[in-house]
């Protein structure tokens, strides 16, 4: 007959090893380095005192210490405020709109939804379509004439090319630029709305959330509106 036994059991002989072993080393901090200090004066030859250079430089080194440790409490807590004022800031978003490149534009049927095109230069013309997100289907496109440079803003009624209300849905913009017989893409700030707020403490930023699920910096938006 084998003889029972049970695996992650420890014995009492175990327990006491384990006490006796030696800890990992902590680093000094400040209260470590004062009593060593003070050790150090109270076991001093008083036949031959620590020089009063010696005594100075070490009170110098422990003032240092203390010092630096206060102003890395006072740089956590500043940290740690900053952050929360950030959120707080970016909280106060929830459920407004905001405008965000390729944004995905949820559009109930036949209501006006704003955005704008981003141009780096001059254009002779502006065409800008409404697709629906799902199909990638063309259902209205305009054209925005000459323009300058800087921000294009612009509506869409909510309407097809027939004049009709679109269907309820997912939308998107999409622009193209055209200067005499080249054309390239651009740009498309469309309205969305802010469902949600987050902190990347990677980052350092709080991220917004908007209705396609999307997250972009608070830093990014750079038009709000109710």
């Amino acid at each position: 007959m084998s003889d029972l036994s049970l695996s992650g059991i420890r014995t009492a002989a175990d327990l006491r090893a384990e006490a006796a072993a030696p800890k990992p080393e902590a680093d000094l901090d400040r209260n470590a380095f004062l009593r060593l200090f003070t050790t150090q004066l109270q076991n001093q030859n008083p036949l031959d005192p620590m020089k009063n250079e010696a005594f100075v430089a070490q009170l110098a080194q422990f003032s240092s210490l203390e010092a630096t440790t206060r102003m890395s409490d006072s740089l956590d807590q500043f940290v740690t405020t900053q952050s929360s004022e950030k959120i707080m800031r970016g909280a106060s978003l929830i459920g407004k709109n905001v405008f965000a490149s390729g944004a995905v534009m949820k559009q109930p049927g036949g209501q006006q939804i704003s955005g704008y095109v981003a141009l780096d230069q001059v254009a002779d013309n502006v065409r800008l379509s409404v697709l629906d997100a799902r199909t990638g289907q063309i259902v209205n496109a305009m054209d925005l004439g000459p323009q300058i440079a800087g921000e294009v803003g612009f509506d869409w009624n909510g309407g097809n090319f027939d004049g009709e209300a679109a269907p309820a849905g997912d939308y998107i913009f999409q622009a193209e630029v055209m200067n005499g017989d080249s054309s390239r893409a651009v740009a498309v700030y469309g309205q969305t709305r802010v469902q949600g707020v987050s902190f990347n403490d990677e980052l350092g930023q709080v991220l917004v959330e908007i209705s396609d699920g999307k997250t972009l910096a608070l830093s990014e938006v750079t038009r709000i509106s109710e």
